[in-house]
């Protein structure tokens, strides 16, 4: 990586980006902040009641995402800033987004299709998107662990899992 005068007057390459996930944390804190006081206002908000932790977790979001965003903007981490950099020119984005895209798309199919068969085709591609390309060991892999998980749950903890085309 070349040298790269940091100016802590004017936006470096990765400071965009701390920037980005300081408001991004600000967000889901608003939205765990909206959940726990929806469950706070249906059960209460004693220390015993289901929206008490949500809320401590929705709080301490706020306080870190403020702090974030002013040691990324407002009060600049010039090592901070340094740090972003390098780690933005070694970050393979590609693989990044193929890996948030393929989360989405789990989520979508994880009801229709069930749970082993999502788990085992979501598996079995990122292992793929990550460069494994010993496809037989990766198939056995990702369905052992599906189906070792999916009956765990639903068997042992006794958490309902969705069985989709399997039917199980």
């Amino acid at each position: 990586m070349t040298e790269e005068k940091i100016d802590a007057g004017r936006p470096a390459r990765g400071a965009l980006g701390t920037r980005i996930a300081a408001v991004v944390i600000l967000v889901v804190a608003a939205v765990v902040l909206a959940d726990a006081i929806r469950i706070s206002a249906e059960g209460g908000f004693g220390p015993s009641q289901p929206g008490f932790f949500p809320m401590i977790v929705g709080v301490g979001l706020v306080a870190f995402g403020i702090a974030f965003l002013l040691r990324t903007t407002a009060v600049p981490d010039l090592t901070l800033r340094e740090q972003a950099q390098a780690e933005h020119a070694e970050t393979h984005w590609r693989t990044l987004w193929t890996v948030i895209i393929a989360l989405v798309v789990y989520a979508y199919v994880i009801e229709p299709l069930g749970y082993i068969l999502a788990t085992t085709l979501f598996f079995f591609g990122i292992a793929w998107v990550g460069g494994s390309r010993k496809w037989i060991r990766d198939l056995i892999v990702a369905v052992l662990f599906a189906t070792v998980i999916y009956f765990g749950f639903t068997q042992l903890l006794g958490v309902r899992l969705p069985a989709g085309l399997l039917g199980i």
